[in-house]
């Protein structure tokens, strides 16, 4: 990922979503679950699986990266190309990452075939993403300050202007950490620095992602 797509983030959703889809008898649960490592996402199938140890299928697929760079979809004993790579394919038009989805069918009695099969897996996810809070994740810096008292306005009034939360503890000094999205440090840098007559008054603590809630997309 290249310094330009870091600094625009990514969309993933807030947290775990489920929709429940019928067709012909046949029940569609769809989970929704955010994770961050393929290890995580691993752990997360393997508890839906154990839950539903009884239904007929857990299908699932995953969008892993903040460059969606790690893929991939299992069919779960339904005919190969009708569950899993439908799944994925609807992850991947929506642009979200860091997801997994599981869908879990109860089978009820009544063939769909492959045709029927491809839509409703595709069905299910489409319509949980449509119920799913998304949010956006850009990437940032923390900053550690250690400034007097009388100081303390001034960063605040900085952190505001531009949209940066502080969290700070009040010793001797007050001890600050100033999280804020990392196209915005240049000008945060030079504001500090003629707030504070050129005085380091702050070191870099290490990047992270924020994240911000965004409109619903729509999915197709």
């Amino acid at each position: 990922m290249d310094k330009k797509e870091r600094f625009r983030g990514y969309i993933c959703i807030r947290q775990q979503t489920q929709h429940e889809l019928v067709i012909k008898k046949s029940r569609f649960l769809c989970s929704l679950i955010p994770v961050e490592t393929e290890q995580q996402a691993a752990d997360e199938l393997a508890k839906i699986k154990k839950k539903h140890y009884n239904a007929a299928h857990n299908c699932s697929a995953m969008v892993i990266g903040p460059d969606s760079s790690f893929l991939r979809s299992s069919d779960d004993g339904e005919p190969q190309g009708t569950a899993g790579v439908p799944m994925l394919e609807v992850l991947k038009r929506s642009g979200v990452t860091n997801i997994l989805a599981v869908v879990t069918r109860y089978f009820g009695g009544t063939l769909l075939g492959a045709g029927g099969l491809v839509r409703a897996y595709s069905q299910s996810v489409s319509e949980a993403l449509r119920e799913a809070q998304l949010e956006k994740k850009t990437l940032a810096v923390q900053l550690d300050f250690s400034v007097e008292y009388a100081d303390y306005a001034k960063l605040m009034n900085i952190a505001n202007e531009y949209g940066a939360t502080v969290e700070a503890e009040f010793g001797e000094k007050v001890n600050a950490r100033m999280t804020l999205e990392k196209e915005y440090y240049p000008a945060v840098a030079k504001k500090v620095s003629e707030a504070f007559l050129g005085a380091a008054v702050y070191r870099e603590a290490g990047e992270c992602y924020v994240g911000r809630p965004v409109s619903k997309e729509s999915f197709e």
